[in-house]
């Protein structure tokens, strides 16, 4: 396996060990929407959380 592409329709994808490029989320929103929800992970986890 190779590491997660965001190609140019906006499809996250990954190639496969056969060599076969396979779709892991199609829907660019759905797509922008985890994006967005990464970033917030990570800002959480950049704090000090409160702690």
């Amino acid at each position: 396996m190779t590491a997660l592409v965001i190609d140019a329709d906006g499809r996250l994808t990954y190639m496969g060990e056969d060599g076969c490029r396979r779709q892991i989320v199609g829907d660019s929103e759905l797509l922008a929407r985890l994006r967005q929800l990464q970033g917030e992970g990570c800002a959480d986890r950049d704090g000090d959380s409160g702690l």
